[in-house]
C-alpha cells in the first residue's frame, strides 16, 4: 500500500502526499455493438474523506468530476456527489475506502482523462489514453478483482458483469502473501475467426521472473467463441510467481491448432518492504519547523519506551537544534521497524490522523493527547466496542475489547464521561497490565460522582465484588458481546 508521507494538520501545508494516495485506474471495453467506453475507477482511502456526524451516523460526501479531453475540447464530462454508506463507528468509517465507477462512452482517439475530487482536500488525477475501435479480434483490459457477488442484471449497477457484482483492486500490486489471484476481461470479435459457437484455445496465466508463464501457474480451457466473451477466472499464486517485479499476467486466445488470434498482458508486481541503509533514509527532513516537529513528537508518545517518554518530555522540548529532533524520529522508526523504518513511519501518520480526526477535538485537534486516541495509537483497533452514552443509570461509557493486542489476550479498557462530555472520555478502569486499574470503578460509574472517597475506596479493594453480578456495565465488561 502507498500511504504517503506527510498529515497536512501536522505540517501545516497542504499536499497532495499527506494521506493514503487516491488510486485512479482506466480501463477500455466495448458494448455488445462494438461501442468503445473508458471505466474510470476511483478508489478514496476513507481517511481522506470529509465525514461528518449527522443525529448518531458519520457520512461523507465526497464531488467527484470526470473529464474527457480531446484536442482540447471537451468530449464527455461527469460530476457526481459520492455519499458514502452511514457509520455508527467513527473509526470504521475513517477506515473504509471509497470507490466510485464513472463509464464514459467515447469514440476513437486520443484522450486526456482528468479526475477532480474534492473531498478533505482538492485532488487532480490526470490519465492520457488512446481509444481504439480496429474491429479485429482483440481483448479488453485486464481487471483484477478484490472481491465479487452474484447478482442480478441491473442496468443501474456498474459493478455488475457477467452475472457477478465485481468490486475492482485498483492499482497492480497484489500482496506477496496472496495465495490466488481473480480477475475478469472481455474478448471481442474471436467469432470472425474461428466461427460463431466455435471451440477456441483460451490460455491464461502469470509469467515468471524469466518472463514465461509457469506452467504452474497457467491455465487452458476451450471456450466457444462469441462477438464478446467475457472472462471470470481465478489463478493459483505461488512464493516465486508472479515475482516481486517484472512479472505479469497473460491472456492469449488461440486457434484449436494453436495459432495465436490475439493476447493482452498487464504488469503485476507484489507489494514489499523496501529496505534501505540508514544513510538513505531521510524522512525527517520533510519537517522544517521544530515546533511542528516536536509536537509530531509528542503524538509518538504512546509507542514510546520510558526512556523515550523522557527524552521527548525533557530532553527535546528545550533542544533548539531541529536536526536533534530529525534524527530521533528516524532513529525511533530504525529501531522499531529495522526493514521499512519509513514505510512503519507513514502508516503510524495514517493512524495519528484518524484518531485526530476522530477524537481530537476536545484537545485541540490531537487525539493523542486524549485517552481514547493513546489507547488507539498504542494497542490499535479494539476488536469490539460496546457504546452507552444515553439514557442509562451511569455515566456516558464504552467498553473496548481486544482479542489480541501487545502480546495480551482478552483485554478490555473502559472509558467513561465525568462531565457528560461524549467527546474526551477518559480511561475508568483497564485490565491491561501497566494501565490505569481501579477497583471502585462500578460505583464511579453509578453514582455520577468525580470524587472516590478513600475508605470506600479501601473497603471495595478488600472485598472484591462478584463479576457475575446484574449490573449491566458489570456483565458488558467481562462479558463482551
Amino acid at each position: 500500500m502507498n500511504l504517503k508521507l506527510i498529515i497536512a494538520h501536522v505540517l501545516g501545508f497542504i499536499t497532495l502526499t499527506s494521506f493514503s494516495q487516491i488510486q485512479v485506474d482506466v480501463h477500455q471495453f466495448k458494448t455488445s455493438d462494438g461501442s468503445p467506453y473508458l471505466d474510470v475507477i476511483i478508489d478514496i482511502p476513507g481517511e481522506n474523506c470529509d465525514y461528518k456526524k449527522i443525529l448518531e451516523y458519520w457520512q461523507s460526501t465526497t464531488n467527484i468530476t470526470v473529464i474527457a479531453e480531446s484536442k482540447g475540447e471537451v468530449v464527455e464530462f461527469s460530476k457526481v456527489n459520492l455519499k458514502s454508506p452511514q457509520f455508527t463507528d467513527s473509526i470504521e468509517a475513517f477506515s473504509t475506502n471509497q470507490i466510485h465507477l464513472e463509464r464514459l462512452p467515447l469514440p476513437t482517439g486520443i484522450y486526456q482523462i482528468s479526475i477532480k475530487v474534492k473531498a478533505k482536500f482538492d485532488h487532480l488525477i490526470t490519465r492520457n489514453v488512446t481509444v481504439s475501435h480496429s474491429g479485429m479480434p482483440e481483448i479488453s483490459s485486464i481487471l483484477l478483482v478484490e472481491a465479487y457477488a452474484k447478482s442480478p442484471n441491473d442496468v443501474e449497477n456498474k459493478f455488475y458483469r457477467s452475472g457477478f457484482e465485481i468490486i475492482p483492486l485498483t492499482g497492480n500490486e497484489i500482496s506477496t502473501e496472496a495465495s490466488q489471484l481473480t480477475f475478469y476481461s472481455e474478448l471481442y470479435n474471436i467469432n470472425d475467426v474461428v466461427g460463431e459457437d466455435s471451440l477456441f484455445l483460451l490460455v491464461f496465466g502469470l509469467t515468471d521472473s524469466n518472463g514465461s508463464l509457469d506452467p504452474n501457474n497457467t491455465r487452458y480451457k476451450r471456450i466457444k467463441a462469441k462477438s464478446v466473451t467475457p472472462i471470470f477466472e481465478t489463478l493459483p499464486v505461488s512464493f516465486t510467481t508472479p515475482p516481486l517485479s517484472g512479472g505479469t499476467i497473460l491472456i492469449q486466445a488461440k486457434t484449436r491448432d494453436g495459432n495465436l488470434i490475439s493476447e493482452k498482458s498487464m504488469d503485476i508486481e507484489r507489494f514489499h518492504s523496501k529496505t534501505k541503509s540508514h544513510t538513505e533514509i531521510n524522512f525527517a527532513k520533510a519537517f522544517d519547523d521544530k515546533a511542528i516537529l516536536y509536537r509530531h513528537l509528542e503524538d509518538h508518545l504512546p509507542l514510546a519506551s520510558p526512556s523515550q517518554q523522557n527524552t521527548i518530555g525533557r530532553t527535546l522540548k528545550h533542544n533548539s537544534d531541529i536536526r536533534v529532533l530529525q534524527g530521533f524520529l528516524e532513529q525511533f522508526w530504525i529501531n522499531r521497524s529495522p526493514d521499512d523504518p519509513e514505510g512503519a513511519w507513514r502508516a503510524y501518520c495514517g493512524e495519528i490522523f484518524i484518531v485526530d480526526s476522530v477524537f481530537g477535538g476536545c484537545r485541540g485537534g490531537h487525539g493523542a493527547d486524549t485517552d481514547m486516541g493513546y489507547v488507539y495509537l498504542k494497542y490499535g483497533q479494539p476488536n469490539t466496542i460496546v457504546r452507552r452514552h444515553h439514557d442509562t443509570d451511569y455515566y456516558p461509557y464504552e467498553i473496548w475489547h481486544y482479542h489480541h493486542t501487545n502480546g495480551f489476550t482478552n483485554r478490555r479498557f473502559l472509558f467513561y464521561a465525568p462531565h457528560v462530555v461524549l467527546e474526551c472520555m477518559e480511561i475508568l478502569q483497564t485490565d491491561m497490565p501497566g494501565e490505569i486499574q481501579n477497583e471502585d470503578w462500578l460505583r464511579i460509574l453509578k453514582s455520577r460522582e468525580n470524587r472516590v472517597n478513600v475508605i470506600d475506596s479501601q473497603i471495595n479493594r478488600l472485598n472484591p465484588r462478584d463479576t457475575y453480578s446484574r449490573e449491566e456495565p458489570e456483565d458488558l465488561y467481562y462479558n463482551p458481546r
